[in-house]
C-alpha cells in the first residue's frame, strides 16, 4: 500500500510540475526495477487516476501554453517593428 501512494504521489508530482524549478530524482537501477515492477502490478488503478488529474488540469496548461504563445509573437512583431525605420512608417 505505501508503494502505491509512493507512485500515486510521483504521478501527481509529474502531471501537475509548473516546470518553475528542475526536478533532480537519481534513483540507482535496484530502484527503478522495483518503480517499474510496482507501476506494472498497479497500472489498472494508477491510470485512471493520472488521466483524470491530466483531464483537471488540462485547461489550465493550454491556457498557458497558448499565453506563452502569444507572448512570444508579440515579442517578435514589437522586435521587427523596431527594425522597420520611423520614415517607412509613417
Amino acid at each position: 500500500m505505501r508503494q502505491l501512494l509512493l507512485l500515486a504521489l510521483l504521478t501527481l508530482a509529474a502531471c501537475g510540475s509548473s516546470g518553475d524549478e528542475p526536478i533532480n530524482i537519481r534513483l540507482t537501477m535496484d530502484e527503478r526495477e522495483r518503480i517499474d515492477d510496482l507501476v506494472k502490478m498497479h497500472m489498472d488503478s494508477i491510470r485512471p487516476l493520472a488521466d483524470s488529474l491530466c483531464k483537471v488540469t488540462y485547461a489550465d496548461r493550454v491556457a498557458v501554453a497558448t499565453d506563452s504563445i502569444i507572448q512570444r509573437r508579440l515579442e517578435e512583431e514589437a522586435r521587427l517593428r523596431a527594425r522597420i525605420p520611423q520614415n517607412i512608417r509613417q
